[in-house]
């Protein structure tokens, strides 16, 4: 794949996965409304957790999503030879791990990278979101 190629399709799938990460979070904020009215009744533990359990499983949700996104792409441009291999490269590039023990050619590491551009943007949307929970959810100091 050329480096134009590259990096335009790892744009483009940084961008339907961005995407998808912002409208999975923001679309599970009226749910994460309802739940808390729901829960109303229970004792502000409970329903923290509750509140705060249903954030993570968004989170997670949305981030698996595009981890399967990603596997799918470089296994379509048959950068390894079967799928788990994908989703394993996928994993731990997403997440920035990088074991390195999976090495693309020189016609897919800039296309591969944008993977992890696609990690640290959404998991910083992720950090966001869950910061935000905690801190609507702790109770206000009364000093």
């Amino acid at each position: 794949m050329t480096l134009f190629a590259q990096i335009a399709l790892g744009s483009l799938l940084l961008t339907i996965c961005a995407l998808l990460h912002v409208f999975v979070v923001v679309g599970s904020l009226p749910f994460l409304a309802i739940i808390g009215r729901a829960m109303r009744r229970h004792t502000n533990v409970v329903r923290n957790a509750v509140l705060l359990s249903y954030g993570v499983v968004a989170v997670v949700v949305a981030h698996t999503l595009q981890i399967w996104a990603w596997a799918f792409v470089l296994y379509g441009v048959a950068a390894f030879s079967d799928f788990p291999e994908s989703f394993y490269f996928a994993i731990a590039t997403y997440t920035t791990l990088g074991y390195g023990d999976l090495i693309l050619g020189p016609g897919l590491r800039v296309f591969a990278s944008f993977a992890s551009i696609t990690g640290l943007l959404t998991f910083g949307i992720s950090t966001g979101l869950l910061v935000s929970l905690v801190t609507r959810l702790m109770p206000q100091d009364p000093r």
